[in-house]
């Protein structure tokens, strides 16, 4: 009896410890698979993070840092506030287009007012939306760049003296959740450089009388020189000091005198300031360049055509004196 005892205890304990044995084992499997689970999770989370970070400010294009300049330039504009500026960024399918001008080169309408470059810049970005949907909404800006930061426009038609990195921009754009607003302009992004059309049109022109008149009458007096050349009233020639003019013949007002020497061009006209007659009325002198006139009113071929136009009615001042 007691070996048959023996014999069922010995059995049972064995069955005991073969079932903590599975059990052991179901557990380490257990726990071998929930360290898996984690893993993978964590994995999918830094996955996650990746696309959430696809700025990266040591590797951003071109279209990337313009889109993320135009962001950045909404979000700090006076009202930004109350107004999201930056909402047509948003706009399915947006895109851009990205100019890049010498900054001596840089059309009306597209770059500062006022010219006040930090030192060490050389090129003027110009970034303009595809589409506008909202009224209050940003659709360009400009910006430039000197070392390691860029210089956006600011809302007085000049450049922001205040530089500001790419890391600090795209820093600002994580922790806004803008990063996909950017990418979205930026996957649609075109650059269009421009520095080698701006050289060739700076260089290929040998103005004459008429046409270099013209322009300097369409940057001085636009209205004035327009309203002559519809009249039919409107004459061009040369003086004995090396200056050529443009003149509707009337008072010393109406007299504009110009002269070139490589790019550049000295304008001089009389300027009566409030409560002067024209006779005690001084002469006003000021430079501009050849490219300048040429970048601002000579670039497309409907500029081109006007031009051209208006310089093909313009009389010799022969034709005046003989009549």
């Amino acid at each position: 009896m007691r070996k048959i005892g023996l014999v069922i205890v010995t059995s049972l304990l064995a069955v005991t410890l073969a079932a903590c044995g599975n059990t052991h084992n179901s557990n380490s499997s257990s726990s071998s698979n929930n360290t898996k689970v984690t893993k993978k999770a964590a994995n999918s989370t830094t996955m996650n993070t990746s696309n959430n970070s696809t700025l990266d400010p040591n590797q951003l294009t071109p279209a990337q840092n313009a889109a993320l300049v135009l962001y950045y330039t909404g979000e700090h504009m006076p009202g930004s506030d109350q107004n999201d500026y930056s909402k047509d960024m948003d706009v399915s399918g947006q895109g851009a287009v990205v100019k890049i001008y010498n900054k001596d080169s840089v059309p009306k309408g597209e770059g500062p007012l006022y010219k006040d470059y930090p030192d060490g810049a050389d090129l003027l970005y110009y970034v303009k939306l595809n589409q506008k949907d909202s009224e209050h909404g940003i659709d360009s800006a400009y910006y430039t760049i000197a070392g390691n930061k860029t210089y956006i426009s600011d809302s007085d038609a000049g450049i922001s003296p205040d530089g500001v990195t790419k890391a600090e921009m795209v820093a600002y754009a994580k922790q806004h959740h803008a990063v996909k607003r950017i990418m979205n302009v930026a996957n649609n992004t075109k650059v269009q450089d421009m520095r080698n059309q701006s050289a060739s049109a700076n260089n290929s022109h040998n103005l004459s009388t008429q046409q270099l008149g013209t322009l300097v009458a369409l940057y001085q007096e636009p209205d004035w020189f327009k309203g002559g050349i519809s009249d039919g009233m409107m004459w061009y020639g040369s003086g004995s000091d090396g200056f050529s003019y443009v003149t509707a013949n009337g008072d010393p007002t109406s007299w504009l005198y110009f002269k070139r020497n490589g790019n550049d061009v000295t304008i001089k006209y009389v300027d009566p300031k409030e409560g002067q007659s024209v006779a005690e009325a001084s002469t006003t002198t000021k430079h501009v360049t050849v490219s300048g006139l040429l970048r601002d009113y000579y670039m497309n071929q409907s500029q081109k055509d006007e031009v051209n136009g208006y310089a093909n009615k313009l009389k010799p001042e022969s034709d005046y004196n003989d009549n």
